[in-house]
């Protein structure tokens, strides 16, 4: 891994943060950093809000230094004997209002979590064979909110009558670009108006098991396109977790991990990457045109989502078995003009609102 475990706030300047933890978060964030943007994500919100406090984020591995915001703490699990699994976190911190990313605890956790907090859940839409699982867990009936952060229609289940009055559809949480760090970017990796700049990013926070054959997809769509289009500026971002830096090709430009993303793909004229949530919603918000290359995962339908987009005009999509025409799609799209410019006109019919205020508002309620 390319980001050694450490205390997101040192222990000195952890000496001030003696209030009681308002907020605390559980991330299942082994493979990959989806869960820890999300977070993020609401926990900018609150303290914009002026309604933060002490936020408390507890893992199983430490966030990228890159990535992270040191207003907020981080507790990896083992770290020390108050913190070695979440239960014990949980009694150590004892927060106002606990927040679940996606996956609930095990069984065995949940039963010896203290009582006193309010829980709320982050609940992303799941394959559809793994609803079920979910639904049938045994901590859910104890949840007092459970926000969705999409819309009704792209969450696509029906969700039982004891649990719907306590859900609420806030849409994409996402972080937002901004015009300044586009500068910042365009400035960063020199780039003029007169280039094409392509970013391709795996996503998942690049561990090298699944990102191989991304990027072996990535490097010979660029071998296409550098023949073709001298004006071509391609910015690659590995993930934070990859653990090979691949030889770079002529004109392309390697990163390991790119903390101002959206804003990166808001300057991009086309954008390869896989099908994760984050990246999806990145895209959406920037209107960036985009192929996806869905990739495989445990719970997440990746396919899933960017054929929804597929479907509205707002993308093309390789799926596993259609890599191999990938190049071929990457280069029609770099030459037909129209065919970008249609893609962003399409975005004009695609608002699904953001939900990081209603997401913090209603933590924030919950911790009144």
């Amino acid at each position: 891994m390319k980001h050694a475990a450490y205390n997101a706030v040192s222990r000195e300047e952890a000496l001030f943060a003696r209030d009681t933890v308002r907020f605390m978060l559980r991330l299942s964030n082994r493979h990959g950093i989806g869960h820890l943007m999300r977070g993020l994500n609401v926990c900018r919100e609150l303290a914009a809000m002026g309604a933060a406090g002490r936020i408390l984020f507890f893992g199983r591995a430490a966030p990228p230094r890159q990535l992270w915001d040191r207003r907020f703490e981080f507790r990896t699990e083992g770290e020390t004997a108050g913190y070695r699994d979440w239960p014990q976190a949980m009694r150590s911190a004892n927060p106002a209002v606990v927040v679940y990313d996606t996956t609930l605890p095990a069984d065995d956790e949940w039963r010896r979590e203290p009582e006193g907090a309010q829980r709320a859940y982050i609940m992303r839409r799941w394959k559809d064979e793994r609803q079920q699982e979910l639904l049938d867990h045994g901590l859910l009936p104890r949840i007092d909110a459970v926000i969705v952060p999409h819309t009704p229609e792209e969450f696509g289940h029906e969700l039982p009558a004891w649990l719907r009055k306590r859900v609420s559809f806030v849409g994409p949480i996402v972080r937002l670009p901004d015009s300044l760090s586009q500068e910042k970017l365009r400035r960063r990796y020199a780039l003029t108006p007169a280039d094409f700049v392509l970013t391709s990013t795996c996503g998942g926070g690049g561990f090298s098991t699944q990102a191989k054959e991304f990027f072996a997809t990535v490097w010979a769509v660029h071998r296409r396109l550098a023949s073709e289009r001298p004006n071509l500026r391609h910015i690659v971002v590995l993930g934070p977790n990859g653990c090979e830096t691949p030889v770079p090709a002529p004109g392309m430009t390697l990163v390991d991990t790119e903390p101002d993303m959206v804003s990166l793909f808001a300057i991009s004229d086309l954008v390869i990457a896989e099908g994760g949530y984050n990246t999806v919603n990145e895209i959406r918000v920037t209107r960036t045109p985009a192929l996806f290359m869905p990739g495989t995962r445990n719970l997440d339908d990746q396919e899933h989502r960017v054929r929804q987009l597929e479907a509205r005009g707002l993308a093309w999509v390789c799926a596993a078995s259609e890599r191999h025409l990938a190049p071929a799609k990457a280069l029609a799209l770099c030459r037909d003009s129209d065919a970008l410019d249609a893609m962003r006109r399409a975005y004009a019919s695609d608002s699904p609102g953001i939900g990081n205020r209603r997401a913090a508002e209603i933590l924030a309620e919950l911790a009144a």
